[in-house]
């Protein structure tokens, strides 16, 4: 309306002067010709200095969760901006009156939807001069990437933890504060003697300052008994199964971090031979590794078993599970679990993984 409005005032001032013999027009005129340069001049010069970054390096989502990014735009040029129009994929926000030096936040809504690494950033912006009637498309303006980790979903499964994994011995810098064990470097409780405790059990030192006989409990160590293998089959290259597979690794996870049941993922680099492993003892180290996995192609996996493992690492462990790119299952020896998919999730939910 306001280009219109200026064409029509253009036009007149043409005609007069023209009709009439009008000196001042002239002048009219020439404003009028060179007024609109100084405006577009003006919003160019304004947008020279836009900074736009958020707030945060790292932004980490699980799968079909939506996130609020916050983005912070700086004026840091030498003029007044009156709106500026920002784009980031086909969501648009606008910030008005953004004065010489200030900032203001925007917050962008970003839908997780494809695990891995993802890189997000302002990509479009649009101001317009002082009058509003020029609307210029900013070329060259600072805007900092955010990075997005979208990490698989883990879904309902249960996971049946055998006595004989629960009480394995293992190697391991932590104790069980629950309950005693017989590795003798670590004392984790002291009582008095009963009959038929352990003579090699009593503690002399302390025996001999009260004069009764006490008995050391020692520690119980706390190691992984579990390995989780990610695996490919050697005919699968991973088609569309990328994120199901994940999903199932990331299921399997979980399940034994709600079991308390602490375990080592391992996973092969294909191209490297590098082999991954993380220790796996509660949510955050789950989420640590689901970092890492989520981070690495899952194309790029090698195939794993048993004894490529024991191969490269000497710990012992009671019970292995082995998860394959043709989305299966094993636990140990028991029989193979097959999944489907586009049935995945009823799938789990009802099956009971026997560890």
């Amino acid at each position: 309306m306001k280009k219109w409005l200026y064409l029509a005032a253009l036009l007149a001032t043409c005609y007069l002067n023209l009709v009439y013999d009008w000196p001042e027009g002239r002048t009219i005129l020439v404003v009028e010709l060179v007024f609109p340069a100084v405006l577009y001049l003006e919003a160019k010069l304004m947008s020279v200095r836009i900074k736009i970054r958020p707030q945060g390096d790292l932004q980490m989502a699980e799968e079909g969760e939506t996130l609020h990014i916050p983005f912070v735009v700086e004026n840091c040029g030498a003029f007044r901006i009156p709106v500026l129009w920002l784009w980031m994929g086909k969501n648009r926000k606008v910030v008005r009156d953004l004065k010489k030096g200030g900032r203001q936040t925007l917050i962008f809504p970003y839908h997780a939807t494809v695990c891995g690494k993802q890189v997000w950033e302002i990509k479009k912006a649009v101001t317009r001069d002082a009058s509003g009637m020029f609307y210029i498309r900013i070329r060259r303006f600072v805007s900092e990437p955010v990075e997005i980790h979208v990490v698989p979903k883990a879904y309902p499964v249960f996971a049946e933890i055998s006595k004989a994994v629960r009480l394995f011995v293992t190697e391991g810098e932590e104790y069980a504060k629950d309950r005693g064990g017989d590795d003798a470097s670590e004392v984790f409780d002291v009582h008095e003697y009963k009959p038929g405790d352990r003579i090699a059990q009593i503690h002399w030192k302390l025996s001999a300052r009260t004069e009764e006989l006490y008995l050391k409990e020692f520690s119980f160590p706390l190691g992984a008994a579990v390995v989780v293998l990610l695996s490919r089959k050697e005919e699968d290259r991973f088609p569309a199964k990328n994120t199901v597979f994940l999903n199932l690794a990331a299921s399997v996870g979980h399940a034994l971090v709600e079991e308390s049941c602490r375990f080592y993922a391992v996973w092969k680099e294909r191209e490297s031979q590098i082999f991954r492993r993380f220790l796996v003892k509660d949510e955050e180290t789950f989420y640590d590794w689901l970092l890492a996995l989520s981070s690495t192609r899952v194309s790029d996996l090698d195939v794993l078993d048993e004894a490529m493992y024991r191969y490269e690492f000497f710990e012992p462990y009671r019970k292995a599970v082995r998860i394959s790119g043709d989305l299966s299952i094993r636990c140990g020896e028991e029989d193979t679990l097959w999944f489907h998919e586009n049935t995945f999730v009823q799938e789990l939910s009802g099956t009971v993984l026997e560890i």
